[in-house]
């Protein structure tokens, strides 16, 4: 059986990239650079899966967000303008 203590972080890093995906934009930025440190140390203490997904995950977040921080301006405001006005 797998001590709970080294797997931690881990488990808090990829919950943290899960909402860091569902919350896309400046929150989840920095959701997910929070999530990438949790993931980053728990693969340096000890190696898991869970710290391993938990690192793509945040990777998938900090992408997103991006892309929607750069986006928003540009494209999606206007549109939504157009539906709603």
């Amino acid at each position: 059986m797998v001590e709970k203590d080294n797997e931690g972080l881990g488990i808090s890093g990829f919950t943290l990239g899960v909402l860091a995906i569902c919350f896309a934009g400046w929150v989840g930025m920095i959701i997910a650079i929070v999530g990438l440190i949790f993931c980053l140390v728990q693969q340096k203490r000890h190696k898991t899966k869970m710290g391993k997904t938990g690192a793509i995950l945040n990777i998938i977040g900090i992408v997103l967000s991006i892309l929607i921080i750069v986006l928003y301006p540009k494209f999606i405001a206007p549109l939504l303008n157009q539906v709603s006005g």
